[in-house]
């Protein structure tokens, strides 16, 4: 079976910089691919590239057969989360989640939706009043308001507290028994080791090594 997603000899400058250079990886359907590597090694741009968002000066990235900003201009049916990042600030969390539903026409219970990542959906709070914490926790959210089989998080544990990593890495394991294919990026390695089934490691646009996370080792033990 082809991978859902191929990375081929990826590389872009910015400003002159090599931000990503030939970089090689796939991930499989279902799996979790966590991206490790320290600040500015270029791990958000290598997401949006998969996405559509960053051409690649050179090489192809290929999602579910579809070459991006070739057969398609955006890759379809991923569900993304990059911070604060799209997030309306004199709206509230539910305002917010009901604008990326209605955008896809998506009947998903927003309600449900911002309890599962520890909001409350009475919160008439703006957007702009959450703690950084709240707003990671809703960027999450937004993310899962499409129901989309491909998820992709960029530094989702970002301001949350103790609790809050271990929320979401009960959230991220579920997901992933689900079947949902996952791809994200963080500097935290404990917390992608206990997510994913493999981590690739990035540094300074280029990736360096590979490992097996505590999904993958569970798998085969």
């Amino acid at each position: 079976m082809s991978p859902l997603i191929r990375v081929t000899h990826v590389s872009k400058q910015l400003k002159k910089h090599h931000v990503l250079t030939d970089i090689n990886f796939t991930v499989n359907t279902g799996e979790t691919l966590g991206i490790s590597g320290p600040n500015g090694s270029g791990k958000t741009v290598l997401l949006k590239t998969i996405l559509g968002f960053v051409r690649p000066d050179t090489g192809t990235v290929i999602v579910n057969g579809q070459k991006i900003r070739q057969d398609i201009l955006f890759a379809p049916h991923i569900g993304f989360s990059f911070g604060v990042e799209g997030q309306l600030d004199f709206y509230t969390g539910k305002q917010n989640l009901a604008l990326v539903a209605a955008a896809a026409n998506s009947s998903t219970d927003q309600s449900a939706l911002l309890q599962l990542v520890g909001l409350d959906p009475t919160d008439k709070r703006l957007v702009k009043d959450y703690s950084l914490g709240m707003r990671q926790r809703l960027s999450v959210a937004m993310a899962l308001v499409n129901d989309e089989p491909v998820l992709i998080f960029d530094e989702p544990t970002n301001a949350l507290d103790k609790k809050g990593q271990l929320d979401l890495q009960d959230l991220i394991k579920a997901l992933h028994k689900q079947g949902r294919t996952i791809l994200m990026t963080s500097h935290d390695e404990r917390f992608l080791q206990s997510v994913t089934d493999r981590i690739v490691y990035l540094n300074e646009g280029r990736l360096a090594q590979e490992e097996d996370g505590e999904t993958d080792a569970e798998t085969h033990a």
